[in-house]
């Protein structure tokens, strides 16, 4: 793994933004570079202690979005 994108790599690594053959490739740095382990038990710490905080929007904002859209459409010209 190369050291300059760990990070980078860790962090997407953390969201499940990798695929299945570049985990593969990252999990096996985890496990066998102690550098690369401490640094993702470190993301992984801070990962944890950010909030999962989900946004809901109102059912009034969803109703005059999709009034917009409607309003809105494209009309085909042939």
């Amino acid at each position: 793994m190369e050291h300059g994108y760990t990070k980078n790599f860790l962090v997407k690594y953390l969201y499940r933004e990798t695929s299945a053959l570049k985990s593969l490739e990252i999990e096996n740095a985890i496990n066998s570079d102690k550098e690369v382990e401490r640094q993702y038990k470190g993301l992984l710490n801070g990962f944890k202690m950010l909030p999962k905080v989900k946004f809901y929007p109102e059912d009034n904002t969803i109703v005059s979005i999709l009034k917009y859209s409607a309003g809105s459409r494209l009309e085909p010209s042939f």
